[in-house]
């Protein structure tokens, strides 16, 4: 099964990925080829969270495996493949890349297919705008960043693809999907 994710931010309203991904991808895949699209480094703390359509968190799936409660189910990225937790059209994501400021990207299963790809997955089909900066501490460094773009303070779980421009999500597919 073939799944096409869109990546958006709530920084930056321009910015997006499409990253097409094998049902067999592990989550670790995903994050290691958005990281390095991205220019991040990846191994700064991540996690995936799916979560229910009003992007509240059901479920982690952590880089790396963080001892938490007894009795509590933990899923590591490397040992998680993508087809074990989504299967439904417009499933949601979160995906917490700077862990410390809980900044993140928004991802929403946009298409799948049985067919499969020519291309190894994952990789990126479609890509438009700068990423923000994968630290916060990168942004307060940075001396041109717009001050308007990041708001630690606001509630970034609220953010739904339908508040977006409806320009932005009709792009296009990916080239080679």
């Amino acid at each position: 099964m073939i799944y096409l994710f869109r990546i958006i931010s709530d920084e930056n309203p321009v910015f997006f990925r499409d990253l097409v991904a094998d049902g067999s991808d592990t989550f670790l895949e995903f994050h290691h080829t958005l990281q390095k699209d991205l220019g991040y480094d990846p191994t700064q703390l991540a996690s995936f969270f799916i979560t229910n359509q009003q992007w509240e968190k059901q479920q982690e799936i952590t880089l790396i495996d963080m001892m938490q409660e007894p009795g509590i189910s933990t899923f590591t990225m490397d040992q998680e493949t993508l087809g074990e937790h989504l299967h439904e059209l417009n499933q949601r994501m979160i995906y917490v890349f700077d862990f410390f400021s809980d900044r993140v990207f928004f991802i929403e299963l946009i298409e799948k297919t049985d067919q499969t790809s020519p291309r190894e997955t994952p990789f990126i089909g479609h890509a438009k705008g700068d990423p923000p900066p994968q630290l916060a501490l990168d942004q307060l460094l940075n001396e041109d960043a717009d001050d308007d773009l990041f708001d630690p303070d606001e509630d970034q779980e609220d953010l739904r693809l339908d508040d977006l421009d409806p320009n932005m999500l009709e792009e296009g597919m990916p080239e080679d999907y």
